[in-house]
Order: C-alpha cells, then sequence, then structure tokens
C-alpha cells in the first residue's frame, strides 16, 4: 500500500489530491532537512508545496504566513509527523490544469508555499537567562553552568513554548573517574536564540549537533553510528545477512542515478583537530603585588590524526565549543579534575571519529521510491524521517560493497522527502565508524558443519559482501 500524506494548515486538512471540485488540494509538496557533510552543523528544515486552489478565495482571505504547517505520511489510519512549522511565504499563479471530474483544461489559482520547521522557529527565538544584574554575563545572560542545566533552564525560560522536549546530556564514566562537561558563560548582550543554545550543548557531545523529530517534538542529539557486525546466518533453510545493531537493505530496493559517482575530497583526508575551550584562572598579566584579578582566556587542544602522522600536509578541523578549563590553583585539590578532564577527553572523542571517516569515499546521494520501490514496514519506519538515526544501514549486494574505503555501513544525515501522490526519499549518507572485517576464510566464512546450501543464499547476498563479513555461518 502506497503511504498517502496529510497536510493541514491552522488545522484546515489540505486535500491529497485534486478531485475537480475541493475547496484547496496538494499538487505536490519536498521538505529538506539534516546536512549534506558529516562535519557541518545542522540546517533548520524547510518545506515548499504547491496547493490547488481552483477559486483563489481561500488563499486570498486570508494572510498565510505565520501560520503553522503540518505534513504527515500516512498508512492506513496510522499517520507520523514528517514536518512541523510555519509558513514563511505563499505565492499566488494562474495556471491552467486538467480538471479529473471533467477532462478539461480550467484555470486555477496554484498556491505556492515555503515554510521553516520548528529549528527554524528555535533559530528565530531569544530567550532571557537566569543571571541578574551585576553578573558578569549581564541581565539575561546564562551563567557557568553543566550542558544539563543549560538545557534545562533553556526550557523552562521559554524552550518548551518551541519544543516538547529535548535530549538529555549524559555524563561519561572514564576508569579514573567521571568526566563533568562545563560551559562558559554567555553574555546577555550576544542574544544566543534557543538553537545557539540547544547547538552549545550537544557540541560538548562529540561532534553532536542538534535534530529535531517533528513527530514527537522532540530537540535530539544527533551523533555518528558505529559500525555493527555483519553476520551470515542460516535459518528456515535461507542464508542471509544480519547485523545486530543495523539494518540490512537490499540493494535493489534503492534507486541511483545512471552515472552514480563517489568521490574523495579534504574533508575525508583531516590531519589535525583543532579544539578550542575557555581556560579560567588568575590573570598572568597581574603582578604578585597586584590585586588578584582572574580572566578567561580562549586557547585550543590539538590532536593529530593518523592521517596526519603519514602525510605533510595539515588540513584542519576546527570544533569550536564553550567548553572550560578551570586553573586547578584557584580550587581545593581534586575539586575541579573532573571537569578540566573533560576537554583532553572531547579531543580524543572527536579524533577517533575523524579517524574512522578519513580516507572514505564520499557516496551521491541515494533515493528511496515508495511507489517503485516499496521496503518492509519496520525499513520504511527508519528511513521513511525527516531525522539523523545511529542505526547503520547496510545495502546488501551494492555496487560499491566491493570498493575499497566504501563503507560498507552508512548513516543517513540528511535529504529531501518528496510527496507527489506518492513518498520518495532522496537521502545524503555518510560512513558509519568504521569496523574491520577480520578476512575471514572461505572456511570461516561457511563453515565446515554448515548444512547451508549454495542455492539458498539470499538472492541479495552478492560476492562483494562475503568480503564484508565479521562472524561466518
Amino acid at each position: 500500500m502506497v503511504m498517502g500524506a496529510k497536510l493541514t494548515i491552522d488545522g484546515l486538512e489540505v486535500a491529497s489530491t485534486w478531485n475537480g471540485s475541493d475547496l484547496v488540494a496538494l499538487d505536490g509538496l519536498r521538505i529538506k532537512w539534516g546536512r549534506d557533510d558529516p562535519y557541518d552543523d545542522t540546517e533548520p528544515g524547510t518545506l515548499s508545496a504547491s496547493i490547488i486552489d481552483p477559486t483563489g478565495q481561500w488563499s486570498s482571505d486570508q494572510n498565510l504566513a505565520g501560520r503553522t504547517i503540518e505534513v504527515a505520511r500516512t498508512s492506513g489510519t496510522a499517520a507520523v509527523v514528517m514536518f512541523r512549522g510555519k509558513i514563511t511565504r505563499a505565492t499566488l499563479t494562474r495556471r491552467k490544469l486538467s480538471n479529473p471530474a471533467t477532462g478539461t483544461r480550467q484555470p486555477v489559482w496554484v498556491v505556492n508555499l515555503s515554510a521553516g520547521d520548528t529549528l527554524a522557529s528555535a533559530a528565530a527565538t531569544v530567550l532571557s537567562g537566569e543571571m541578574g544584574d551585576g553578573s558578569v554575563e549581564g541581565l539575561g545572560g546564562w551563567g557557568e553552568q553543566s550542558p544539563g542545566t543549560r538545557l534545562a533552564n533553556a526550557m523552562a525560560r521559554g524552550g518548551s513554548a518551541v519544543f516538547t522536549d529535548r535530549d538529555p546530556i549524559v555524563y561519561d564514566v572514564l576508569g579514573n573517574g567521571t568526566v563533568h562537561r562545563w560551559m562558559h558563560g554567555t553574555p546577555a548582550s550576544e542574544q544566543w536564540t534557543l538553537l545557539d543554545l540547544l547547538a552549545q550543548a550537544y557540541k560538548l557531545s562529540p561532534l553532536g549537533v542538534v535534530g529535531y523529530d517533528p513527530d514527537t517534538g522532540v530537540a535530539k542529539l544527533c551523533s555518528f553510528a558505529a559500525a555493527s557486525n555483519v553476520v551470515l546466518v542460516y535459518t528456515n533453510q535461507t542464508v542471509t545477512l544480519q547485523l545486530p545493531s543495523g539494518r540490512v537493505v537490499d540493494a535493489a530496493k534503492v534507486a541511483l542515478p545512471d552515472d552514480a559517482t563517489v568521490e574523495t575530497t579534504a574533508a575525508e583526508a583531516i590531519d589535525t583537530v583543532q579544539l578550542s575551550y575557555y581556560w579560567y584562572g588568575k590573570d598572568p598579566n597581574v603582578s604578585g603585588g597586584s590585586a588578584k584579578r582572574v580572566t578567561y582566556t580562549n586557547p585550543f587542544i590539538q590532536r593529530t590524526t593518523a592521517h596526519g602522522l603519514e602525510s605533510g600536509t595539515n588540513r584542519v578541523l576546527k570544533v569550536d565549543t564553550w567548553a572550560m578549563y578551570l586553573d586547578p590553583s584557584e580550587y581545593a585539590a581534586g575539586a575541579v579534575d573532573s571537569r578540566n578532564r573533560f576537554i583532553g577527553w572531547l579531543a580524543d572523542q572527536v579524533t577517533s571519529i575523524v579517524n574512522s571517516l578519513n580516507g572514505q569515499l564520499r557516496m551521491p546521494s541515494v533515493r528511496f521510491d515508495d511507489k517503485r520501490l516499496p521496503l518492509d514496514a519496520a525499513a520504511t519506519d527508519a528511513i521513511y524521517r525527516p531525522l539523523q538515526s545511529t542505526t547503520p544501514l547496510y545495502f546488501a549486494g551494492s555496487v560499491f560493497n566491493v570498493l575499497e574505503n566504501a563503507g560498507p555501513q552508512y548513516q543517513i544525515i540528511g535529504g529531501t522527502l518528496t510527496y507527489n501522490r506518492g513518498w520518495s526519499h532522496d537521502v545524503n549518507v555518510c560512513a558509519a565508524r568504521s569496523l574491520t572485517p577480520p578476512d575471514l576464510t572461505i572456511a570461516q566464512l561457511f563453515g565446515s558443519t554448515s548444512a547451508a546450501q549454495i542455492g539458498q543464499f539470499d538472492s541479495a547476498i552478492r560476492l562483494g559482501d562475503l568480503a564484508t563479513i565479521t562472524q561466518g555461518l
């Protein structure tokens, strides 16, 4: 069953197809979301839609700009929201279209809408922080605090009117104790938006960015997927591929352009990671006999990637954070150790991610088409969403699986959802954090005691897939 679309404007549902007499009807829409590059910040999502308004009365009787708009994909009685936002622009164009009821062409008004999603609303929302008169940050600024406290304060001070909730910040524990994230204060004069506040906090997770789930209304912390094991399994007289922590998609269900290309760019050859932060301590310009004065400086820490150890270049990935390092001499012994460990830990984690993406071939955009190449229900629910997931995808039988440094597991980081009497999704992918296959022998792949036969291999499996297996039969 092909999925449908439900579009509502201030609660008024627009018919998904024109029957020749409806007041208004949908004539196609596009939702662009996420990002193109794995090291980019997330951009707010945008929607463009065309609505047939035969008489023009509906669109001319009201000011559409600023009204709420919501789009859901439907299947039977179930609906999953794909977009929530505000209309930013509406234009009316006179056109002749074929009336499906009469079979004749008639002049109608076509309303072209543009809208920004809830992240766009967050980018336009400036909140007043908890700091008061006489503070370093100034009245309405945001104080030095943990990112969890920053997020809680932002939600309490108006963020909950934009998002229903937000992903929490999870503290990480090392062998030598807890790593505490601690953030520099934000001056009131900076007038940071709600999206800025979220981005500041989420950047204290390794290369974390802000995402948004329109179905739940929750601001999401998006991070990088780790590759799963690829297991060869024999059940019900069929040999299949399974990813215990991922998802297998038959490559025959994915559309590629005829001239599909892969490439490698400077972004896949990072030599150095530079992570900036704030240092807080005694002003080094104050002499011993002067009054004590503290200050902030804005240094950075560097890590060399595995690629950088071998190359003669210095391609730098800059990560700007509001993390803080506190001068230990200003505090009781050990009091700030857990916070000060964080800077090095974050630099190490970012470098680990960069090492896993360096050298990877960049894949072309791929298309899922619900009308032509429908997926099973579980895969449909996972893929037809405008949200980055940490669940890695493996495309069984892909022509790219035979290429060195091409995945073979990926995550969706952005894309364009299109509805035109059916849904399609052009997705941007990046490689999941690599898991080096162990180069299994033929005996390890098939097992000396397995009853599986060559004719029982799933049709999606190709010879190139066997080189990606981490656990044989």
